[in-house]
C-alpha cells in the first residue's frame, strides 16, 4: 500500500467501506510520566497511545516499533468490543505500539484529510512509516498480529512472571460507565455496563439514548426502522428521541465475539482515559 513518506499531508488514501453501526470510542492512553496520562490503578500496566495532529508524525510516521493504529468513533459498539483485545496486545507485546484516533475528537483535521475513514473501527498496520495492511470491523488478536506480519522479539517471547491470582470471592463486580457523544450528528448518551466474575467478563450491556431535536421528529421513525432492519439490537422510542439497546445475549453481540478476559481495572482504565465516567 502507499506510504506516509514525505509528509503528514501526503496524498489521501481513498477507499470505500461499509458503514458499521457503533456506540463508543476506544481512544485511550496510559504512559508513565506522560503529561496527558492518568494512573487509574497502580497494578494495571496498559499503554495505548492517543494520537492527534500534534503527535501523529512522532508516534506513527517515526515509530521505531510496528504500529497498530485504530480509528474509532463515539458512535461505535464494535469499537467498545475491541477494548479488551487492544488492551491485551498493549500489555503482552511490548515491541508493538498500539495507537488510537478518535474520529470525533478535536485536533485531527490533518489526519482526517490524509486518511478519510468511513467505517469503525478501522485498523492500519504500519511498519517504518508504511502501511502494510488494513482491517475493518471487529477482529481477533491473532488477525491483527498476522496482518502486521508480527514475529515476537526475544524479549517478548520470554515468559513473564505470573501475577498472583486474584482471590476468588464468588461475588460478581459491576461497572457502569457513561459518556456523551454523537450518533449520525445527533447528541446521545452511551451507557455501558459490565458484570465481572472472578475470571472473566460475564455480562455486557450497551444502551444508547439518542436525542432527536423537534425539527427532526418527523425523521425519527425512519431512523428507528433503519436500525431495526440492521439487526443490531433493540430500538424503542423515548420522549426525547429513541433508545438503542445491545445486550449480552443479542445476535449482534454474540457475532462480535468479545474477548472476555480483561479485568475490572483494565476496562475501567481504558474507558475513563477516553472520557467515560465510571462508577
Amino acid at each position: 500500500m502507499n506510504i506516509f513518506k514525505n509528509s503528514f499531508l501526503s496524498n489521501a488514501i481513498a477507499f470505500a467501506t461499509a458503514t458499521i453501526l457503533a456506540v463508543g470510542s476506544v481512544s485511550q492512553v496510559q504512559a508513565k510520566g506522560a503529561a496527558n496520562a492518568k494512573s487509574i490503578a497502580a497494578d494495571e500496566d496498559i499503554r495505548i497511545v492517543k494520537v492527534d495532529d500534534s503527535n501523529f508524525e512522532k508516534e506513527i510516521l517515526h515509530s521505531k516499533t510496528p504500529v497498530i493504529l485504530e480509528f474509532s468513533s463515539t458512535s461505535c459498539p464494535p469499537c467498545l468490543v475491541m477494548i479488551p483485545t487492544l488492551i491485551g496486545i498493549a500489555k503482552n507485546y511490548r515491541d508493538i505500539k498500539v495507537a488510537s484516533v478518535g474520529i470525533d475528537e478535536p485536533n485531527i483535521e490533518k489526519i482526517k484529510n490524509t486518511l478519510p475513514i468511513q467505517a469503525f473501527p478501522t485498523f492500519f498496520l504500519i511498519k517504518d512509516g508504511q502501511i502494510v495492511n488494513r482491517l475493518v470491523g471487529v477482529v481477533k488478536e491473532e488477525q491483527l498480529l498476522q496482518a502486521l506480519d508480527y514475529t515476537p522479539s526475544a524479549n517478548t517471547a520470554k515468559p513473564q512472571p505470573a501475577k498472583k491470582p486474584a482471590k476468588k470471592t464468588g461475588k460478581d463486580r459491576n461497572l457502569v460507565c457513561k459518556v456523551n457523544g454523537q450518533f449520525h450528528g445527533l447528541k446521545n448518551l452511551v451507557t455501558i455496563s459490565f458484570v465481572f466474575g472472578d475470571t472473566e467478563i460475564k455480562n455486557v450491556d450497551i444502551v444508547t439514548d439518542v436525542f432527536v431535536p423537534p425539527e427532526m421528529s418527523d425523521k425519527r421513525e425512519e431512523m428507528m426502522a433503519h436500525i431495526r432492519a440492521s439487526g443490531k439490537g433493540e430500538v424503542t422510542p423515548t420522549m426525547a428521541g429513541f433508545q438503542m439497546h445491545i445486550d449480552n445475549d443479542c445476535r449482534f453481540m454474540k457475532a462480535m465475539d468479545m474477548k472476555r478476559t480483561s479485568t475490572y481495572g483494565e476496562i475501567r482504565a481504558g474507558l475513563e482515559l477516553q472520557g467515560f465516567k465510571c462508577e
